[in-house]
Order: C-alpha cells, then structure tokens, then sequence
C-alpha cells in the first residue's frame, strides 16, 4: 500500500473503528498529514496568519480546520491497528494519561500477532 492509497484507505474508512488497519496504512497516513502539517505551517507564516516572532505559541485557522477534518479518521485508523495487534482500540485513551504519547505509536510500530483474531483477518492475507 502506497501513501496515496493509505489516505484514501483511512478517508474511505473514517467511521469504521471494526476491523484491522496494517502497518503500512497508518504510517503513510501519519507521513502526509506530517508533510501536509508542514505545507499548511510554511502556508500561515507566510501569509502572516502565524506570527512567529510572537511570544506565544499560536496556530492559524488552516491548521485548526485541518486537525478537525483529520482527527475521526486518526482515531479510527489508530484503533484499526490497534486491533491488529490484538489490542482494544480503546487503549487510545491513555492519550489521556501521557503514558499513550510514547506507548500507542510503539504498539503501532509492531507487526501483527495473529492471522486472524477477535477483530478479523489480517489485511495483508486477505489479498
């Protein structure tokens, strides 16, 4: 799965918190929403919606409106490879804590255990 099929995969798949995501999806998936946070950055300090010579750490309205079209697809597609790994997608909670911070994009990193489990087949046998 390249980068374009990966975002189309998790737009495709924004609702869907059932399932399994590979490894691949998430991780192209989280590559362009860096690179597209990058352009979108460059973008607001150009035009000056973004002071930066400000002492306060400020966003502009772009980036606020991109995090909300990205945010229910990050969690889904999180919780998809969450449960890859046999794991609850409700484990993304510990975002809450901070120990998620570090702890979520190891699990992430991590190939799948099982061909199939509670969650279903893994997407990389179903082709």
């Amino acid at each position: 799965m390249g980068m374009t099929d990966a975002v189309i995969s998790v737009f495709k798949n924004w609702k869907n918190f059932q399932g399994r995501a590979c490894r691949s999806e998430i991780w192209y998936f989280t590559l362009a929403v860096f690179l597209i946070t990058i352009a979108i950055t460059i973008i607001e300090i150009a035009t000056g919606i973004v002071d930066i010579e400000s002492s306060e750490p400020t966003q502009g309205i772009l980036f606020n409106i991109f995090f909300l079209i990205i945010l229910i697809p990050s969690l889904s597609v999180t919780s998809r490879r969450l449960q890859d790994r046999g794991i609850s997608g409700w484990w993304q909670l510990s975002y809450l804590i901070l120990i998620g911070i570090v702890v979520i994009p190891i699990i992430c990193m991590l190939p799948a255990k099982e061909d199939e489990n509670t969650w279903g087949r893994n997407p990389l046998l179903e082709k």
